[in-house]
């Protein structure tokens, strides 16, 4: 995934084979419904969570490596949903309040104390530098990541990290998300987001009267 070929590999989408059945109509090899098309890396995004900390270092690299293709950016957010996949290991076991937890994906910590952060700080680094790539693409990337409150995972991850490296990749993340776009005025990129969690939480019957001082 280092050559653009390898990253087309990795990211091309494999359809379902089909076979004609008795009455010459095609179906799915397995069965008469035919499952959805996937690529090979969202076949290897469930290894981000194996317990060898060497295939989860090696899927994170290859993640990273997908996000250097920014014609593929939309495609990761929008249909692999790649954010809850990068902000699952950068995830800990510290307790988040209603605020915080608002158009968070429930993954992120229905796990309450029992949740893990990722302990292989070249794992973390890569899946940092992942969403530093994606905020870098465009303003569409970074209000999908805004709304996915990729921040909140962030601020908690970086309060934690012992590593440099990873920190400083955290913070430029941080830069990216909570700056607003050109053209548009101070604070809009928090308004934003508020305003699309509230139109949310009606429409789920959530109280929208939260104070929102930790907003990305």
């Amino acid at each position: 995934t280092q050559t653009e070929a390898g990253r087309r590999w990795v990211l091309k989408l494999i359809h379902p084979k089909t076979k004609k059945n008795t009455n010459g109509d095609q179906q799915s090899a397995s069965s008469a419904a035919t499952p959805s098309s996937s690529s090979i890396l969202q076949q290897l995004l469930p290894q981000l969570r194996s317990a060898n900390p060497i295939r989860r270092r090696g899927v994170a690299g290859t993640i990273k490596n997908c996000c250097l293709d920014t014609d593929s950016a939309w495609w990761l957010l929008e249909e692999v949903k790649l954010t809850k996949h990068l902000l699952y290991p950068l995830a800990g076991p510290e307790e988040l309040d209603v605020d915080e937890k608002r158009g968070l994906d429930p993954d992120l910590w229905l796990e309450g104390p029992d949740k893990v952060r990722e302990p292989d700080h070249y794992t973390r680094l890569y899946l940092v530098e992942s969403l530093l790539l994606l905020c870098a693409t465009g303003r569409k990337s970074r209000e999908s990541l805004r709304l996915s409150r990729t921040y909140v995972i962030l601020k908690w991850a970086d309060m934690v990290e012992e590593h440099e490296n990873v920190s400083e990749r955290i913070n430029e993340c941080v830069q990216f998300l909570r700056r607003d776009e050109v053209g548009t005025t101070e604070g809009s990129s928090d308004e934003m987001v508020r305003q699309r969690l509230a139109i949310d939480s009606v429409a789920h019957q959530i109280s929208s009267s939260a104070n929102y001082d930790d907003v990305d």
